[in-house]
């Protein structure tokens, strides 16, 4: 009977009536917050997965692994100036001369293979056989993937003149200009590019070259030596290529 007296008290009345009040806040606080928690591991599931499909669909790494060098090829404006034989022994020494400067710059490297330029050779005689020379990249491209190459390394010869005089005294100097890319052969990406220019000058007119002069010992070289130090150049700087991205 005192239970029943005491919650028949309008105070006692007035603090239940609160005490349910504040439990229905309480149950709507802890169900918006439960639906606002929902919504935020929505939104963040959906943003992980929208991450790892971009990542999916994002390209592969490049890497250079068996790359095979193919015959230099020359613009037309030099072979304008130049018979079809002198053409040709100017495209195979510069490709010789770097195919031996990046056998030397990158022995021992694990991130690439050359190779044997004898193998590319044949096979890209084989390949451009009746196709125009404006197919230059493409059909380097398919001789890369008839030999199992993940790269090619193209080069274009855009100048080749040699000194006019002796080496002592000349009136015209050697003038060598040539790019180099490396392709995949995956899809035709380039991979690498680098190019070499130069026309010899007198010391005095450039002292910054005087190393170079010395090295030269003074000489007027000829387009095929200034050719063979551009090759040695583009390897040198193909390894660091390859070193500054393993």
């Amino acid at each position: 009977m005192v239970v029943i007296r005491s919650f028949s008290n309008p105070i006692f009345q007035y603090i239940y009536r609160q005490m349910k009040i504040l439990s229905l806040y309480r149950l709507i606080t802890i169900l918006t917050l439960s639906l606002v928690l929902v919504h935020i591991s929505t939104q963040f599931t959906q943003a992980l997965e929208k991450n790892s499909v971009e990542i999916a669909q994002a390209p592969a790494k490049y890497v250079v692994g068996k790359m095979a060098l193919i015959p230099f090829n020359s613009k037309n404006a030099l072979s304008s100036e130049q018979s079809d034989d002198s053409l040709n022994q100017i495209e195979r020494f510069l490709t010789i001369s770097l195919y031996e400067a990046l056998i030397s710059e990158t022995s021992g490297m694990p991130d690439v293979e050359i190779l044997p330029f004898k193998k590319s050779d044949i096979e890209y005689s084989k390949q451009r056989s009746g196709k125009p020379k404006i197919y230059y990249k493409d059909i380097a491209i398919d001789v890369g993937r008839a030999l199992g190459a993940d790269t090619v390394m193209v080069g274009v010869i855009s100048e080749y003149s040699d000194r006019g005089g002796s080496e002592w005294a000349t009136d015209s100097p050697s003038t060598v200009t040539f790019s180099v890319e490396v392709l995949s052969t995956k899809d035709g990406q380039r991979i690498w590019e680098s190019s070499f220019t130069e026309t010899q000058q007198p010391l005095f007119d450039n002292l910054f070259e005087i190393k170079k002069f010395i090295k030269r010992k003074g000489k007027w070289i000829t387009a095929d030596e200034m050719a063979k130090e551009g090759a040695r150049k583009i390897a040198q700087r193909f390894s660091t290529f390859l070193l500054e991205n393993r």
